[in-house]
């Protein structure tokens, strides 16, 4: 699978695809220290039950889907394997996944995002976001939230799967108003989101992956001008 011929539509993930993750990662694990300097074993045992929510995320992949609200079951694991409990993970979550990396993913926004951005709008692409999270104040920390006509999530009422599960890209599509063979995700895992374009039927670029060949229906591009070129000025 290649890129569509008659593109309608470009579908971006956010964590890592659109800012560099490693970077706010190892900002965020500072900032938690230092804000723990007093008290470390509460700040170990914040990063504790951080690392048991994203593990929890990552076995939750690979499980069914299930009856029940798909954020909530994600907590519910991260406290059994913590032995803390479910407000404490979702407190920790709150402040040092969703609120407090704003500032740090603001200023980590992938170089020629935004100019790609503004030129697919130029030639009358729809645009839209699929996220395992909900992806709104990303979007708007890193001033694009207003260019994109639909985002979706995974914890969704009509998703509740996380990526692989080509679910969310189902729906985000069906949202767009244009067909599987007219759009193009974005991604920067091709374990996780390669794997949800093809459940799909959707062609996928993986960003920030030079000199990778792309496999099973997805290319590689290092950045934002590259993806360009590769779509723009064939």
């Amino acid at each position: 699978m290649s890129t569509p011929t008659q593109l309608k539509a470009l579908i971006f993930d956010v964590d890592g695809t659109m800012y560099r993750q490693g970077r706010v990662r190892r900002a965020m694990v500072w900032r938690l220290l230092r804000a723990h300097v007093t008290q470390p074993h509460r700040g170990l045992l914040t990063l504790r039950v951080l690392h048991a929510y994203r593990r929890a995320q990552e076995v939750m992949r690979a499980l069914p889907k299930e009856d029940g609200d798909l954020a909530e079951r994600q907590l519910l694991l991260a406290s059994k394997w913590t032995g803390v409990s479910r407000e404490v993970v979702r407190s920790c979550v709150g402040r040092w996944m969703e609120q407090e990396p704003l500032e740090i993913v603001a200023r980590s926004r992938r170089e020629g995002l935004l100019e790609f951005l503004s030129a697919a709008i130029e030639r009358g692409l729809r645009l839209g976001v699929f996220s395992d999270y909900p992806p709104d104040a990303k979007l708007a920390a890193m001033g694009i939230a207003h260019l994109f006509d639909v985002t979706t999530s995974a914890q969704d009422p009509d998703v509740q799967q996380f990526k692989p599960s080509s679910r969310g890209l189902e729906v985000t599509i069906h949202r767009l108003g244009v067909g599987n063979h007219e759009a193009l995700y974005v991604g920067d895992r091709p374990e996780i989101d390669a794997l949800a374009a093809s459940g799909a039927a959707v062609a996928c670029a993986i960003m920030g992956r030079p000199g990778v060949v792309g496999r099973r229906g997805w290319f590689a591009v290092s950045d934002y001008r590259e993806l360009k070129d590769a779509i723009f000025c064939q």
